[in-house]
C-alpha cells in the first residue's frame, strides 16, 4: 500500500471509530483544506471540529471508502458517508463525493474534497 492510501485509510479509519486524536495526528499541523473549491479548513483543530460536528448531528455517521487511486505524493478517494440525524425533521446523511490528498512526511498536509451534499455544507458552514 502507498503512502497516501495507508496515511488516508488509517485518518478515515480513526474518523469512523470516533478518535479525534488519532485523527488529528495524521494531519499536517499547516493542513489547508478546499470543499468544492472554496478554502474550508485550515488546521488539524478546524477538522477536529468539523467531525465533532458531524458526529453531535449525526452520531453514528461513517465514511465508506469506495475507491483510491494514488499518483507520487497525491491520492483520489471516492467515498460515500452515511448517517442518520438526530433530528427527526432532518433528512438522513447520504453523500457521495471525491478527496484528492496530498501526504507529506506521513500526514495529509493538502485535500481538496468535492461532493453535492446540503447537509455536509451545513456542518462546514457552522464551523467556519
Amino acid at each position: 500500500m502507498t503512502d497516501p492510501e495507508r496515511v488516508y485509510l488509517a485518518y478515515n479509519d480513526a474518523e469512523n471509530n470516533h478518535d479525534a486524536e488519532t485523527a488529528a495526528a495524521l494531519l499536517a499541523p499547516h493542513l489547508t483544506v478546499e470543499v468544492n473549491g472554496r478554502p474550508a479548513l485550515s488546521s488539524p483543530d478546524d477538522d477536529r471540529a468539523a467531525n465533532a460536528e458531524l458526529l453531535r448531528r449525526y452520531p453514528d455517521y461513517r465514511r465508506e471508502v469506495v475507491d483510491v487511486m494514488v499518483s507520487g505524493d497525491r491520492g483520489t478517494i471516492r467515498w460515500q458517508m452515511c448517517g442518520t440525524p438526530v433530528d427527526p425533521d432532518v433528512e438522513p446523511l447520504d453523500v457521495q463525493g471525491c478527496s484528492v490528498v496530498t501526504v507529506r512526511e506521513g500526514r495529509i498536509a493538502q485535500a481538496f474534497l468535492y461532493y453535492n451534499g446540503a447537509a455536509l455544507n451545513s456542518v462546514l458552514g457552522a464551523v467556519s
